[in-house]
């Protein structure tokens, strides 16, 4: 088989860990796509014996891990959801649809969604060797750096089953629009008021999970979350933006909103949004000769369930 010849299907579960069957049409287009196909907690019998050497181990928890990219895109249509929405929601995002005109997520803290996943790698004989990973919960983090294309960074955990060859499956990915790349036409990013002249802008949901495997149950533990960030910004005049002031935590702590948005044709445009940053850190970079301030950002929730607000237009 041949390494990069794989590819991934997802759908969301009606049930916890009960398998929603994926057809072609679930396809999501990935980049990087990455699979630890069997991992996870192990004990040593540790017997007691005459002579030296190792023990069996035994894996108490198997699972799997699944990390890939999607690049950051709409659907080609205001109003209707992007095609991999489903990721979004396993990990931890509300769906809010405002018909032909938008479609928003933001973070929940209880009822997680959760996805089935297809790992399909082509073998010889004109099929795939497929793994059917159920109960998937995960964590995303986005990146928006110039003159690059914006991606979504996703890793999923889910229980573990042997794989095995299933007939050829007819992947369908035509859902998934072409992205488009930042600069200064296609992308801005406002702080408070200002507009800022930025290099880089990423976030990191900061899911944590675990598998919870006790007496009577078994699943993908999301428990917590606390997202964070940089970006990178050239550095304003004082008069324009003191972020010097902003980072003074030890005078008080000072929050901003940010904003960045991307794209500019309906059906292709995302909005991030944060009603309350506190920028964290501060430190000098070279930005192609230009003096930039490399920005550490906490987000931060106003009313809860809040702290950052994808929207796609």
């Amino acid at each position: 088989m041949k390494f990069k010849s794989k590819t991934l299907l997802a759908k969301l579960e009606a049930s916890y860990g009960v398998d929603p069957l994926p057809i072609g049409t679930d396809g999501i287009q990935t980049k990087n796509l990455q699979v630890s196909p069997y991992i996870g907690d192990t004990i040593s019998r540790d017997l007691d014996r005459e002579t030296l050497g190792a023990q069996e181990q035994i894996n108490i928890n198997p699972h799997v891990e699944v990390t890939f990219e999607v690049e950051l895109a709409g659907s080609g249509t205001a109003g209707n959801a992007p095609a991999y929405s489903s990721l979004l929601k396993a990990c931890g995002f509300e769906e809010t649809v405002n018909a032909g005109v938008d479609v928003s997520y933001q973070p929940v803290s209880t009822n997680f969604p959760s996805v089935t996943l297809y790992y399909l790698h082509r073998n010889d004989a004109g099929g795939f060797q497929q793994q059917t990973i159920t109960g998937c919960r995960g964590s995303v983090s986005i990146t928006v750096d110039l003159a690059g294309i914006p991606v979504l960074q996703f890793r999923f955990l889910g229980f573990y089953q042997a794989p095995s060859d299933v007939a050829d499956i007819t992947v369908d990915n035509s859902d998934f629009v072409d992205p488009v790349y930042v600069s200064y036409d296609n992308t801005s990013l406002t702080i408070g008021a200002y507009t800022a002249k930025a290099s880089a802008f990423s976030i990191d949901m900061a899911n944590e999970l675990s598998m919870r495997n006790v007496t009577g149950a078994r699943y993908v533990n999301l428990f917590d979350r606390a997202p964070s960030g940089q970006t990178t910004v050239d550095a304003p005049a004082l008069s324009a933006k003191d972020f010097y002031s902003l980072v003074e935590s030890h005078n008080g702590v000072s929050k901003e909103s940010v904003v960045l948005t991307h794209g500019t044709l309906a059906g292709n445009i995302v909005e991030i949004s944060a009603p309350q940053v506190q920028f964290n850190s501060i430190t000098h970079a070279d930005s192609s000769g230009e003096l930039a301030y490399q920005l550490g950002m906490l987000f931060l929730p106003a009313n809860g369930n809040d702290e950052i607000v994808l929207t796609f237009k």
